[in-house]
């Protein structure tokens, strides 16, 4: 008699415990998945971001031996555009400055790119205040 009670108290218990693993997935799942979509969207933008400052460098290193200051920025401009990836579908936006514009040999040259990344995931886009996350990266050179 004694067993049939502690089979009937165990039924009892897990009958209303049934619901517990499903109310606990509906309450941590959404965290998981923000966690989970935040870290790859992190992970992009850091990719894009050091993509971004190594094509500005080389778009600076093409322009420290320019014989004209119009000569120059098209050669910064073009090589920028050339070696931006296939799959960053948006324009780079590019600024060339001179620090001695009366005689650029002699001062530096500064390259300022910009970028707007979309967002991988619509979970992360409320990280931004218009639903893309702007890029930047700035590099400056002695004339040689």
């Amino acid at each position: 008699m004694k067993r049939s009670l502690s089979i009937e108290k165990t039924s009892r218990r897990k009958r209303r415990e049934s619901g517990q693993s499903a109310v606990e997935l509906a309450l941590t799942l959404p965290l998981v998945l923000l966690l989970i979509f935040g870290m790859l969207e992190m992970g992009w933008m850091a990719s894009t971001r050091l993509l971004l400052d190594n094509i500005t460098r080389e778009g600076v290193r093409s322009g420290i031996v320019a014989t004209s200051t119009t000569a120059n920025t098209a050669e910064v401009i073009d090589r920028i555009n050339e070696m931006k990836p296939s799959y960053l579908t948006g324009e780079i936006n590019i600024t060339v400055t001179y620090s001695n514009p009366s005689d650029f040999r002699s001062g530096d040259i500064t390259v300022v790119s910009t970028y707007n990344l979309a967002p991988l995931t619509p979970l992360t886009a409320f990280l931004t205040e218009d639903g893309t996350f702007h890029l930047r990266s700035e590099c400056t050179m002695k004339m040689s």
